[in-house]
């Protein structure tokens, strides 16, 4: 189980708001601030986010 990551909503999608300040898995979080719905709440979140959207070497 991976732990989540605190983003800030950017523009409203889903159930959320501008503003809010939901926690996201990793993965989708990467997702979500590619599109420009949502950024890292944290510097340890704007990590975790770019170790997600990573490549990972298999």
């Amino acid at each position: 189980m991976s732990k989540k990551v605190k983003v800030e909503v950017a523009v409203p999608f889903e159930r959320y708001k501008i503003g809010d300040t939901p926690s996201l898995a990793p993965q989708k979080a990467a997702a979500l601030e590619k599109q420009g719905l949502v950024k890292p709440a944290t510097k340890t979140a704007e990590k975790q986010i770019a170790k997600a959207a990573a490549p990972s070497a298999v």
